[in-house]
């Protein structure tokens, strides 16, 4: 505790300090400013340049060469006090850099909001979903909206955390130095929400001696009720909206700077990029409740907490457009058949909404030491430092997914670690790491990817050198303060290209890392195959131990089994009471001998297969023996069938049958005797005798009559028996 107070008190005096030297290096500036200001001036007035009949600016071109040596040597002294980082990659004289007609010289508009006016704001205003998401414990709390205090009033920490909320604010004169908006007292009176709304709320008051050009607001970690803030002061000149879509919805990162046919006129404007990627929580931070994050309140050691964090970098640019451009899309739906492109040095503010919950922001992006010759430099400068923010996050979760998978130093000497690390535990302890490190680290390759995509999509050539049409076009392509702003372009775009090639960079490294996980993971499936086959072994073996002792406590219940049969017959009550013992052990052996033996060759494999066989011919044996006693019953009843309908067939016209108790002779004496008599009746058949017709030829197809038992033969016979005795005429003869 006592390092934590030493440490907080040195670092107060370093914040006290750095005020100090600021506010004296801005004083320094604005003298020397001044100076320069005066000497282009006295030139300007010498010579009688006249101004470019394209542009409203005097060409910086000729002040410069009608300098004389002494005025160079004036120039000397400011130019060694800020050199900026662009003259020294370029290499450029000092002098000819830092002079004023080369930046932005018209002033912002002067804006100014009270704490009522962001109240009727927060109550009034249409909030679409992306808004409602960021701001619903302010606007759908309307008790909260009532109090007279919208902001935290007392220092130290606070209920909405925006004490852990971060700001810095430059506004950048004629001069194109960026200079920070000091609010410290504010801050140490009220609260750093109170120091951020009156840092935001003002633009080059009336008050101000130092104009500004252009302003950077750069605010991290907002809690809603600034984000209200926010959206009341930057609407007018940016799509406020869309800015806090962009954070909101969970998409890859896009850059959105062709829009000049955008039907809204601050989307033709604006230039807007949106940042989506990750980071590892940090120590006391926490995440918003619409992002992305691992929430586990209890974690593992070896616990990696990611959360998705998002960026987003736009610029406006304000005045009236230089040029209309007419759009080449054949089918013009969202936007306009006409676009507008805005003069790259008019009045210009860079607007950086950073959601990241960790404590990894860059703080040194604008330097007072830099000079921004116009709006889109100051958007470059502010988004390069996004991309290396993006790839320290990138590296840091490299580092310790990589420390996650790695085997510590003691794998080579401890074999139960080994152990751990081949064979797999109850939990899937490693399973689930590796499976967890592939994935995440192809989908951090995705964000970098689209990263790199939204670079080289938003920024061609033509970009760089000026020359596209509605992305910062240059109307004097030849004047000098031009050429200076591509040099410094040209140095911006070496610096992205370095950073663009780190990220692939880091995509290699990422998939050999991928690659390096597949491989840990298959060697621990082969592991745990190999561990899973040897206890698949060793139950194999249990298991035909248990067959055996299954195997001999059936043989020992078979054993049993005869003995209780004869022991439960001889048992009964009705059986002789007197004791013979010999007919028991006689009963006893005739019953289990057979048994035993018969138990005791079905135990072989050899016995069986005989018993196998010898089963199966005895059953087909006892088929064979069913089948013949079926088929003789079914001849049998077939024949009784058939002396019945021979009887029905010799039948009077009374319906006498003719039975078994006559014998042949006696039935033709009785017909012959009826056809005597003059009877020329005919006897007609009927559809039950027709069908006994049938059923008898079908009888004598399958043979179960004999040719000499067939009626029509003994018919025929009987007759021509008749016919020889004369008794018969040949009318009834013919019938």
């Amino acid at each position: 505790m006592d390092n934590t107070a030493k440490v907080e008190g040195l670092l107060k005096q370093l914040d006290a300090q750095r005020d100090a030297y600021l506010e004296t290096f801005s004083k320094v500036h604005e003298l020397l400013a001044q100076n320069l200001a005066t000497t282009a001036q006295t030139k300007f007035e010498s010579e009688g340049s006249p101004e470019s009949p394209r542009s409203p600016r005097p060409s910086a071109f000729r002040i410069t060469t009608g300098s004389t040596a002494e005025d160079r040597k004036q120039s000397e002294v400011p130019s060694t006090l800020q050199t900026s980082s662009a003259s020294r990659a370029t290499g450029e004289e000092s002098d000819q850099e830092h002079d004023e007609c080369y930046y932005v010289q018209v002033p912002l508009e002067p804006q100014t909001y009270d704490h009522e006016e962001l109240r009727e704001h927060l109550q009034n205003y249409k909030w679409d979903f992306g808004c409602k998401r960021i701001l619903e414990t302010v606007v759908d709390n309307p008790v909260r909206l009532q109090q007279e205090w919208l902001f935290p009033n007392t220092p130290g920490p606070a209920d909405d955390r925006s004490h852990y909320s971060g700001y810095q604010i430059f506004d950048v004169g004629t001069d194109g130095a960026p200079l920070p908006v000091d609010v410290t007292q504010v801050e140490s009176v009220t609260s750093k929400a109170t120091a951020i709304w009156h840092a935001i709320k003002d633009i080059n008051q009336p008050s101000k001696e130092r104009k500004a050009v252009g302003r950077i607001t750069t605010l991290r970690e907002l809690s809603p009720i600034l984000f209200g803030a926010v959206h009341l002061t930057m609407y007018r000149s940016f799509d406020v909206d869309e800015l806090f879509r962009h954070l909101v919805d969970s998409e890859s990162s896009s850059s959105h700077v062709h829009r000049a046919f955008s039907n809204d006129s601050r989307q033709q404007s604006s230039f807007v990029f949106s940042l989506e990627y990750f980071t590892i929580l940090g120590d006391e931070c926490k995440p918003m409740k619409w992002q992305l994050a691992d929430r586990q309140e209890q974690r593992a050691r070896h616990h990696i907490p990611i959360t998705r964090c998002s960026s987003v970098i736009a610029l406006s640019l304000s005045g009236k457009p230089i040029r209309k451009v007419r759009n080449p899309g054949r089918r013009v739906k969202n936007s306009s058949s006409y676009g507008h492109a805005y003069d790259p040095w008019a009045p210009w503010q860079v607007l950086n909404l950073q959601c990241y919950p960790d404590w990894k922001s860059s703080t040194d992006v604008h330097e007072s030491s830099r000079n921004y010759v116009n709006g889109p430099e100051a958007f470059m400068v502010t988004l390069l430092g996004e991309y290396r923010d993006a790839q320290r996050r990138f590296d840091d979760i490299y580092r310790r997914i990589t420390k996650l998978i790695t085997p510590s130093l003691n794998f080579m000497f401890d074999a139960s670690l080994r152990d751990a690390l081949l064979f797999e535990d109850r939990d899937f302890t490693f399973s689930r790491r590796y499976f967890w490190a592939f994935q995440t680290l192809g989908i951090i390759n995705d964000s970098i990817k689209s990263m790199i995509d939204a670079y080289d999509d938003a920024f061609p050539a033509s970009v760089w050198d000026g020359t596209h049409k509605t992305l910062w076009p240059l109307l004097e392509p030849d004047a000098p303060r031009s050429a200076f702003y591509r040099r410094k372009m040209a140095s911006l775009k070496q610096q992205f290209e370095a950073e663009i090639a780190n990220l692939r960079a880091l995509i290699d490294e990422n998939n050999a890392r991928r690659a390096e996980v597949r491989s840990l993971r298959d060697q621990l499936f082969s592991g745990t195959s190999v561990l899973e086959s040897r206890k698949s072994v060793e139950q194999t073996e249990i298991t035909v131990q248990q067959g055996h002792n299954i195997k001999l406590l059936t043989l020992v219940s078979i054993f049993f089994l005869p003995l209780t049969f004869v022991t439960s017959v001889f048992g009964m009550t009705n059986m002789p009471e007197g004791a013979h013992f010999w007919l028991f052990g006689v009963v006893t052996a005739t019953v289990c001998v057979p048994f035993f033996v018969l138990i005791g060759s079905l135990n072989t494999t050899r016995g069986m297969k005989f018993w196998r066989e010898k089963s199966g011919v005895g059953v087909r044996k006892m088929g064979e023996l069913v089948g013949w006693v079926i088929g003789r019953k079914k001849r049998r009843d077939g024949l009784n069938d058939q002396g019945t309908k021979g009887g029905e067939d010799g039948n009077d016209g009374q319906g006498e049958p003719v039975t078994r108790s006559r014998s042949a002779q006696e039935g033709i004496t009785m017909r012959l005797m009826k056809w005597g008599t003059g009877k020329s009746e005919v006897i007609s058949e009927t559809k039950d005798d027709e069908k006994k017709r049938v059923d008898s030829k079908a009888m004598e197809d399958n043979g179960s009559q004999s040719q000499d038992e067939r009626r029509p033969s003994r018919l025929v016979e009987m007759l021509r028996q008749e016919k020889a005795r004369g008794s018969v005429t040949g009318e009834e003869i013919s019938v």
